[in-house]
């Protein structure tokens, strides 16, 4: 059975707490109407069913072959509060994540949400993972514009790295801005991996993946364009000597990431397997965002060519054996 590492879930609760609390963020209604979260005037997520219901995605569990899926909160995540609130809504969402860990045992893993920058996300880490039995955590490309080696964050990184966690890196708002991103919902098509690329190169040059060896950094939307511009890295470190202070070269730390398949794209799938290897590569659908198919992923998936046994890595073998999300 699939695993699927990439998908969301709103808890009730935390959707109350923004729409009363949450700072530069606000829900409004599209031309469909649908009802979204709305950053800065560029589109977040569209709050489709299933981003809040358990019981609809079970149905297309069922239906597509996934086992578990792996949850955790999409942008803003609980970056969009100030202090007090971002403790109150991690606290929250890790507290109802682990009630539907119980409740549904075996078909769901969760992700821990944590107040980055607040000073409390040491111990609220600790109380997901080592308290409430959540299996990782998600973390956001950037925190309100600081990038995720800023030192404020250095404590959170040490103690993630003692327990040797899974790490979604989930996009936000890009730090290069969304000026001219307000249209066509350019901001979750085109900059969700624009941010993906630049941070995930920032920890690579800044040192950061030398420094913690035990993290298990999960790269969304297939790496973004880090596949695509491995040889422009490659060049690059030839070129700049201060891309030459790390100790190994831009692909070797490539293949230290691990990538979903969101892509739909069996050229860019082919690629992305042949740069890092099938062994890095996990399923992931995005599910339930309305640019989240199920069917159209896998469709992708399996119309790249790929030998059986890659195939059973990327879709279950992967994200069990070296992520610790197969059921239990």
């Amino acid at each position: 059975m699939r695993i699927d590492v990439h998908n969301h879930f709103f808890p009730n609760a935390y959707l109350r707490l923004l729409e009363d609390r949450a700072q530069g963020v606000r829900v409004r209604i599209d031309r469909d109407g649908r009802s979204y979260l709305e950053e800065g005037g560029t589109r977040l997520a569209t709050l489709t069913a299933p981003m809040t219901v358990l019981e609809d995605r079970l149905a297309m569990m069922r239906e597509q072959g996934i086992g578990v899926q792996v949850i955790s909160l999409t942008s803003p995540n609980v970056y969009c509060f100030g202090e007090d609130d971002a403790i109150a809504a991690a606290r929250l969402v890790n507290d109802e994540y682990a009630a539907i860990k119980e409740q549904h045992r075996g078909r769901f893993r969760c992700l821990a949400s944590v107040p980055l920058g607040t000073g409390a996300e040491v111990e609220e880490l600790d109380r997901a993972v080592t308290r409430l039995g959540l299996d990782g955590v998600v973390v956001g490309t950037n925190v309100n514009g600081r990038p995720l080696e800023d030192p404020a964050f250095a404590p959170f990184w040490r103690r993630a790295d003692e327990l040797a966690l899974p790490v979604l890196v989930h996009p936000m708002a890009p730090l290069l801005g969304t000026a001219f991103m307000e249209d066509y919902a350019l901001l979750p098509m085109l900059g969700f991996p624009f941010d993906t690329t630049l941070a995930l190169v920032r920890l690579m040059w800044t040192g950061f993946l030398d420094r913690h060896p035990n993290l298990k950094l999960i790269a969304l939307h297939a790496g973004g364009a880090l596949p695509y511009f491995v040889g422009r890295l490659e060049i690059g470190a030839d070129a700049y000597a201060e891309c030459r202070q790390v100790a190994h070269r831009p692909h070797w730390y490539l293949r230290r990431l691990y990538y979903d398949t969101i892509s739909y794209s069996v050229p860019a799938i082919r690629t992305l397997v042949q740069t890092v290897g099938p062994d890095r590569v996990v399923f992931g659908t995005d599910y339930p965002h309305v640019i989240g198919d199920v069917a159209r992923n896998l469709a992708t998936l399996h119309q790249a060519g790929l030998e059986e046994e890659a195939l059973e890595a990327i879709e279950s073998g992967n994200a069990a054996r070296d992520l610790g999300f197969g059921p239990p």
